[in-house]
């Protein structure tokens, strides 16, 4: 025979070598170990909870009656106006005859000026409009719920032990963080996606139920300035952004009530005490809470005292959108490098 046979054992060692689970395979394993835990159930159903009752309340707050209401109440406030003006002028005259000041102003002509309907939150409930003012409201809950989750998911493992199980079969730590990081991140943005998915179906069902007679009159919602779509992958993101740090928090602590007790004492003591009480109200810039609002809002503002040569006095300071979206993804990238190192580095039983 002209053939050469080649056994196994004649073959490079690059080619016996076992290939392993790809990446891709690590991930899918941890997104289904996520899925099968109690907690993750038990987020769900708080996120469908939260969002019905989101619904629910807008729902009773755009009722045709209540609205009916509402606007009976404004168009007798317009017809009070001009007694209330005559009454307040009255009073400032008799001011500045007891008292011989003729400067002396109580801001009356300020009263006269009647709100608008748009001021009044007065308006015809569209969909659009009232899933953009739910979503800017559930955006914090959902990245709550998306770091207790992937925090619980990462901490239980190293209380269990099971982490070290699981690093005889992948003894790669830098490879098992990042699957971990992955899986948690995805978790976090489905999460997200449910809310808001669920919000956008609510809020065109009350746009339907709830849809007033033209009798009512009412304007139409001041426009949001930008796709729906556009305000959802922000709050995805953040949701995305909260399942890496609270997984990366995992690997750091490792252990979850300790995470629990970092984050509430962050919360309470720095974002609570720390940056509302200290400097004036300076330190407000770098609130993580008020760069979330940013980011998800496109902007936001604070007050703190300003001094000047003439003296110092309270007044409004914005966050602009990029400072927040910059600040909050310098944050995450700084934890999270922190947990893979300490993984990486720190023994594990």
């Amino acid at each position: 025979m002209s053939e050469t046979l080649v056994s196994r054992e004649s073959r490079p060692r690059s080619e016996l070598r076992p290939s392993g689970t790809s990446f891709a395979g690590l991930v899918g394993v941890e997104v289904r170990r996520l899925w099968w835990r109690r907690l993750t159930k038990a987020v769900v159903v708080a996120v469908v909870l939260f969002t019905g009752a989101t619904i629910y309340n807008a729902y009773n707050a755009s009722s045709p009656e209540r609205l009916a209401q509402q606007l009976d109440e404004y168009r007798t406030m317009q017809e009070q106006l001009p007694r209330m003006v005559e009454d307040c002028r009255k009073q400032q005259a008799m001011e500045r005859d007891r008292s011989g000041d003729p400067t002396i102003d109580f801001g009356c002509d300020q009263q006269g000026q009647a709100p608008t309907l748009e001021q009044m939150g007065l308006s015809l409930p569209v969909a659009d409009s009232m899933t953009a003012e739910i979503a800017k409201v559930s955006a914090l809950l959902f990245a709550f719920l998306a770091l207790l989750l992937a925090a619980s998911f990462v901490g239980a493992e190293f209380s269990t032990g099971s982490m070290g199980t699981w690093l005889t079969f992948q003894p790669r730590r830098v490879r098992v963080a990042t699957s971990k990081l992955a899986a948690a991140a995805l978790g976090g943005a489905v999460l997200a996606v449910l809310g808001l998915v669920l919000t956008n179906l609510g809020a065109r069902m009350i746009a339907v139920v709830n849809r007033p007679g033209a009798g009512l009159q009412l304007p139409d919602p001041p426009a949001i300035g930008e796709p729906l779509a556009v305000l959802g992958l922000r709050v995805v993101a953040l949701t995305l952004g909260a399942g890496l740090v609270g997984a990366a928090l995992g690997l750091l602590l490792r252990h979850t009530a300790a995470i629990i007790g970092v984050v509430l004492g962050f919360a309470v003591v720095i974002e609570g005490i720390v940056v509302q009480a200290f400097f004036e109200g300076r330190l407000q810039q770098w609130s993580v809470l008020k760069n979330m609002e940013a980011f998800v809002e496109k902007g936001t503002t604070y007050f703190a005292e300003t001094c000047t040569d003439s003296g110092c006095d309270y007044a409004s300071h914005t966050i602009t959108y990029t400072h927040g979206w910059v600040y909050l993804l310098s944050l995450v990238l700084v934890i999270v490098a922190a947990g893979v190192v300490s993984f990486r580095q720190r023994d594990v039983t």
